[in-house]
């Protein structure tokens, strides 16, 4: 009896894991979403697979783990990650088309991020300013702290204009993407 409770459960399992289900490819395929489109459905999308085709606009250079589809007929971009599994974009991707399959991402910005993003600019500049006593960068760091709180301020502005409690900023977490020639 025991044996098959244990073979019972082990098959429930693996039919909730995906292992043993029939759709499962067509689960990690996604919707397919037009990138001019993106911003605007992105949130009912949050947590869910997605499918994007654009133009890749840039690839951060520092390490790879950023890049930003546009698209040719609209403003629109959209800011991609790679998940965990797979390696950094290459510089060499940029003026490619991609078609990318991921995971739709929230960030949620509000009062209490902003408050937080003060503190921050606010200790950073206290410890900038006591390492480096006596030289002239002072000025340099201070310049760049007050264009940071002037970005804090516009981020609170927009909030305020909203009349949200938050922001939302969608990207998506690739899970697979393809060079379309």
């Amino acid at each position: 009896m025991k044996k098959f409770f244990l073979f019972s459960v082990s098959v429930i399992f693996l039919f909730s894991t995906g292992y043993l289900s029939a759709s499962n490819g067509a689960a990690k395929k996604g919707k397919k979403i037009k990138l001019s489109n993106f911003n605007e459905k992105a949130g009912d999308y949050v947590g869910k697979t997605i499918v994007l085709t654009g133009i890749v606009d840039h690839v951060c250079e520092h390490d790879g783990k950023k890049m930003f589809l546009v698209d040719e007929n609209s403003d629109a971009r959209v800011k991609i990650v790679p998940n965990e599994n797979l390696a950094a974009f290459k510089q060499d991707m940029i003026g490619e088309t991609v078609e990318v399959t991921g995971v739709v991402k929230e960030f949620r910005l509000d009062e209490d991020y902003l408050i937080e993003m003060e503190e921050k600019i606010k200790s950073d500049s206290k410890e900038e300013t006591e390492m480096h006593m006596g030289e002239h960068k002072g000025k340099k760091e201070e310049h760049n702290m007050d264009d940071q709180m002037k970005q804090v301020n516009n981020l609170r502005k927009k909030l305020k204009d909203s009349g949200k409690e938050y922001l939302s900023y969608f990207s998506v977490e690739a899970v697979s993407y393809k060079i379309i020639k």
